[in-house]
This record gives structure tokens, sequence and C-alpha cells, in this order.
């Protein structure tokens, strides 16, 4: 079920265009959406084939009809009842008399969660919500505090969600996020990529560049190390890129195809990924991190919570301290590779074997379907 987005929309040209799509959607998928979501279902049914050759179960794709806010008891009951009926109408048509189970990321609609059709319900709280930017945060909180209560389990991907979280559930455990090693260690430069006809050193970042990367750690950064181009990959959201305009060694090349990521980032000398340390980046568990290990480049991030756990693998640096941090790291690069980090090496290619999506699934499964 794709829901609506959890910011109210705003008077601005980006969120015009998105509410057209959202219509569409409503309407009638257009070529373009009808494609992408086929093709994302025959990912999603080639992953699910089974050795016997059984023929997979497709994905259900269902777009309901919501009103684009959720502050206040009128609009949630609104919205409740919107969704809670596109649910029962698409449960007749691929699960007629089963007893489906309810897994959702978003916790707008704690309805859902109170409807007994459901023989298990499971909030995946994968973020903190209630302190994105351009959120209300207090009605959020009461969603998910109401979420929290009527679900059967909470599953967080932070130990910082964890924590927060668990004492207002019934269950509750942690799954962090995996990563696709083979996706991503065993890429080699696409020689079309328009990385390939920048100068070395490169120092990239790919995923959403919005308010919680930290643009004036970026900009000290590339300012003190105007010999290294620093590229983003990925979509601008609620950012100005002309607030960079200063920085003449700062590229933002836009969105690429997951299919295509590892491709581009072979490029990379360095992954970077500079994000404000404050309550809206604090619980997150940030899907790049084990992407970028798995590359082999040498990673720094910002001391969150998650990249902290993964310590040993990576370099720590508060922003005051990330420009230099980059600097130290871009000039010790071909210096060759000591004993010791040849065994880091090691260790990390075990630690990420272990992190597989294959591996989160399976536990994810056990979770889910616990005493069903």
């Amino acid at each position: 079920m794709n829901t609506i987005g959890l910011r109210t929309p705003r008077f601005n040209l980006h969120d015009f265009k998105r509410t057209v799509q959202v219509i569409r959607s409503w309407i009638r998928p257009d070529a373009k959406f009808r494609a992408r979501s086929e093709d994302r279902a025959s990912q999603v049914a080639n992953a699910c084939a089974t050795p016997s050759g059984e023929a997979p179960v497709m994905p259900y794709i269902v777009n309901p009809v919501m009103w684009p806010s959720f502050r206040g008891p009128t609009s949630a009951a609104l919205n409740h009842h919107l969704l809670s009926s596109a649910v029962h109408e698409a449960l007749k048509n691929v699960a007629p008399g089963k007893h489906p189970v309810l897994v959702s990321t978003s916790p707008i609609v704690p309805g859902l969660f109170r409807d007994h059709i459901f023989k298990r319900k499971v909030y995946y709280c994968v973020d903190d919500f209630t302190h994105w930017h351009g959120i209300d945060g207090p009605a959020m909180h009461r969603l998910e505090q109401e979420t929290l209560q009527a679900c059967d389990l909470m599953i967080a991907t932070s130990t910082s969600i964890l924590e927060t979280r668990s004492p207002h559930a019934n269950a509750s455990t942690l799954l962090t996020h995996g990563v696709d090693l083979a996706h991503f260690s065993s890429a080699t430069p696409d020689p079309a990529s328009p990385l390939a006809a920048l100068p070395h050193p490169i120092v990239g970042m790919f995923g959403v560049f919005d308010q919680r990367v930290d643009g004036q750690a970026l900009k000290a950064a590339a300012l003190l190390s105007p010999q290294a181009i620093f590229v983003v990959l990925g979509p601008v959201v609620d950012r100005d890129p002309g607030e960079f305009r200063d920085v003449p060694n700062l590229r933002f090349l836009g969105a690429v195809p997951y299919a295509d990521l590892p491709g581009h980032v072979a490029h990379f000398d360095l992954c970077i990924l500079p994000y404000v340390v404050d309550a809206s980046t604090w619980n997150i568990n940030p899907l790049k991190l084990k992407e970028y290990l798995a590359t082999g480049k040498p990673v720094i991030a910002s001391p969150l919570p998650e990249a902290m756990r993964l310590g040993a693998y990576l370099t720590l640096a508060a922003p005051e301290a990330f420009p230099q941090a980059v600097a130290s790291a871009l000039a010790t690069q071909g210096a060759g590779a000591p004993a010791h980090q040849s065994d880091a090496r090691t260790r990390l290619e075990a630690f990420l074997h272990s992190e597989s999506w294959e591996a989160k699934a399976d536990r994810f499964l056990t979770d889910v379907l616990d005493d069903l």
C-alpha cells in the first residue's frame, strides 16, 4: 500500500508536481509509473522464486486515495476510513477468506492496527519521524504512540529507536539494516559515468540530500581540500544547491538507478556521511553506511549512534573536525595498507557477510510470523 507522505504539502513547485503525480496514480497509473511498479514487482518475484521452480506470488500494489494531512481527529478518521476501505477491497481480490498480517513502516494510520481482520500487526520503525523537518512533531508523536500501543510487535532498525519506543510497545526487537554485499563489493568503475571524466581524488556521498546533511561541514571540507572533487549522487530535497555556489569543487549529479550506483561509486576515493548531529538524525540507521563499507573505500561519518557501532571499520568525525578528517584521509591515500589494516579488512568482510539482506529477511520473517 502506497500511503501519503508524512509531510503536509506546501505551496511550492516540488510539492505541486508530487501532488499531481499522486492524483494521477489515484485515477490511472501512467506508463512510467506502471513500468516502474512492474519492474519492481519482477525484481521481488525473481528474489522470491523457489528452488522447485514454483511460480512466485507477484506483489499487488495499491495507491489509496487519502487526505494530504494527518493533523487532528477529523483528518485521522478520514484517512483511516479511506485506507481501511482500500485495504479491505484489496484483500478481497488477493486473499479472500485469509487472515492477513499487517506490516507498516508508517505510523500515521493507527486505526489499521486496531482492525481485527489482521492476525498479527507489526510496526517496522525505520526512523524517528517525530523529528523530521517539516513534520508536525506533536501530531506524529500522538499517532505513533497509538500505533505502538496497538501493534503486536515493534521492529526497530536502530538501538536508539529500540530504547525510546520499546517501553510503549507490547513487544519489540532490534533488526538493523542489511547490505547487498555482492552488489557493492565487486563493482568496477563505469566508463559511461560522468565521474569518469573527473580528476582524482574524488570524495563522494550518495542518497537523499536534505536537511539532515550538514551543509556547513561539507562546504568546509571541500574548501579545505580544493585539489579534490566532491560529488553528491542523489535527489536534492528541501535544499537549494545554490547555497554551495561558492564551492567550485562541489558537484551535484542527481539521482542514478540503484542498479548502476556501484559503477559510479567505484570512482570514489573516499566516501563521506556528513550528517548533522541532532534530534532529526540521532535515531536513524543510514542504509548507505554498510553500502559504503562494502565498496572497500575508506569512510568518514558523523558520530551518530549507528555509525559509532561501526566505529571499528570507519572514521568518526564531529562537524568541527570533519574537514580536517577528510583532508587527512586524502593525504594518506596511496600510502599502502599496513598489516593491521589488512586484518581490519578481513574482519569487516566477515561482518558484512553476516549482515546480508538475505540474513535480515530470514530474521524478519521469523519475527513477523512468530506464534502464527
